[in-house]
């Protein structure tokens, strides 16, 4: 029995048969082309960035990529001590096969410090002041007495020689200088503080 004759005494199933046979051709074309395309089997190995300036990262791309990775800075982060523009981490992370071409996403260590509010210090005692400007993310720099009737009170804060107002932004651990009251011996020794 041939299929035409087939066809002709079970249309039904003849058009069953032929639906089925039709769509596991049409899946292992599918199949075969996927696997073409998505290149299956062929993975590299992500190169490691980490510590690496991004200077160098974009060099790398452009003259010793030749897997066509694509390097995007994704998010920056604070690192105190370390350079700015300085590879932190990366997603995927250094090792794993990812396939040619694969977007590698950088963290990298930011150019600038961080701004951080100066505080009111005024009035506070010099162990208090000091408490808060390490809250605040700022160092205690110098300190300086001057005579003055409010023993170890902070009488004025200044950043850089300038007296520094609440509010004001600084760079990340700005150095303070302090004005502290001392007990003044006689009226005649006290001075102003330039």
């Amino acid at each position: 029995m041939d299929f035409k004759s087939f066809h002709k005494e079970h249309p039904v199933w003849a058009d069953i048969i032929q639906a089925a046979l039709l769509s596991i051709l049409l899946v292992a074309v599918i199949m075969l082309l996927l696997r073409w395309f998505t290149r299956h089997g062929k993975e590299y190995e992500v190169p490691d960035m980490c510590g690496k300036s991004f200077a160098e990262v974009e060099q790398f791309q452009h003259e010793g990529n030749r897997h066509h990775f694509k390097f995007l800075v994704n998010d920056s982060v604070f690192v105190p001590d370390v350079d700015g523009g300085t590879v932190m981490s990366q997603d995927p992370a250094p090792g794993q096969l990812v396939k040619r071409g694969r977007k590698i996403y950088l963290s990298i260590s930011t150019l600038n410090p961080p701004q951080v509010e100066m505080p009111n210090l005024i009035d506070l005692s010099l162990r208090q002041a000091e408490n808060l400007l390490k809250t605040n993310d700022l160092r205690l720099g110098q300190v300086v007495y001057k005579p003055s009737r409010y023993v170890n009170a902070v009488l004025e804060q200044r950043y850089k020689g300038r007296i520094i107002r609440q509010g004001t932004r600084l760079p990340y651990n700005s150095e303070i200088t302090l004005v502290v009251g001392k007990e003044s011996v006689q009226e005649d020794e006290m001075t102003d503080w330039p």
